[in-house]
């Protein structure tokens, strides 16, 4: 009895910490005064943090970003996953944040309800279920933002392929090479169409070569096919090369890639449907074959 008391005492305390710390802050008089003084800055709000888990989640992007493991390779995977999947790095980062909170206290809590209606269970499982469950929703957390990286690539791999056909078309027109790129990019509304179309205005009105802002969003996203087409642009506009016919030969390339990608994915289904059908004819063969087995085996 005096362990439960004791425990009890210490959850407690521990949820009443962890409440005030996602309490917002009253800000001071002077502060508020001060901002309704000056006009807002919605970047500078937008990056304020107002809770406990908004601070810490901003203090581990932070740590992503510029710490020592930035220039690690899996940091650098984390990175474009979140930039091609549009996911902020503090979001996410406090979205680990609440994962780890909820599976460290979810087995304490159960434990702690099980006590008190009286089916107590052993206090080490739950103590390992604790230490165990945090990393496991971490990396399933990382896994699945992994996943739509890898869709939203592919995603963006299709529409390369259309924008390098809709270029061509254009420069088959007479239109120059840059205003073939943006002319392709505002065809569609899509997501991937408007990143490049972003890429290419703000290389424009920068007075950047537009291969450069291919090269940099294919950099960010983790698109190679968009850099090796930053290349052959590139070459074209500086070497003179012949640029239709470079396109083409690159919108092709990138066809036959998402084709063999396409029909290895259906491969791999195929094969993935094997097993349950394997699985149902061996229990329809245990089905039909357990009498004969059992009266055999009764005959001795």
């Amino acid at each position: 009895m005096t362990v439960v008391v004791a425990l009890s005492v210490i959850i407690g305390l521990g949820l009443l910490g962890f409440g005030s710390g996602l309490r917002t802050p009253s800000p001071p008089l002077d502060v508020v005064w001060a901002s309704w003084q000056r006009p807002a800055d919605p970047q500078r709000a937008a990056q304020t943090p107002r809770t406990g888990v908004d601070r810490l989640a901003v203090d581990a992007a932070r740590y992503l970003a510029e710490g020592r493991l930035a220039n690690h390779a899996r940091a650098q995977v984390l990175r474009e996953a979140l930039a091609v999947t549009d996911v902020e790095a503090a979001l996410f980062a406090s979205r680990l944040v609440v994962i780890v909170g909820v599976c460290a206290l979810a087995p304490i809590s159960l434990w702690f309800v099980l006590q008190v209606l009286g089916a107590p269970l052993p206090l080490g499982p739950v103590v390992l279920l604790g230490c165990v469950a945090p990393p496991i929703g971490v990396a399933i957390a990382v896994a699945s933002l992994l996943g739509r990286a890898r869709e939203r690539r592919r995603h963006v791999r299709i529409v390369l392929g259309s924008f390098v056909d809709l270029v061509v078309l254009s420069l088959a027109g007479g239109v120059g090479i840059d205003g073939a790129m943006h002319a392709a990019s505002q065809v569609t509304p899509d997501w991937a169409a408007r990143r490049m179309a972003t890429a290419l205005r703000t290389a424009r009105d920068g007075g950047t070569p537009p291969w450069d802002a291919l090269a940099s969003l294919g950099t960010e996203l983790g698109v190679p096919e968009l850099v090796e087409l930053a290349t052959t642009v590139q070459l074209a506009g500086t070497e003179g090369a012949r640029i239709r016919q470079a396109l083409m030969a690159r919108g092709a390339s990138i066809r036959r890639h998402e084709q063999a990608e396409a029909e290895s994915a259906a491969n791999a289904m195929t094969e993935r449907l094997f097993i349950p059908g394997t699985l149902l004819l061996l229990g329809f063969l245990l089905f039909i074959g357990y009498p004969a087995v059992q009266r055999i085996l009764g005959g001795f």
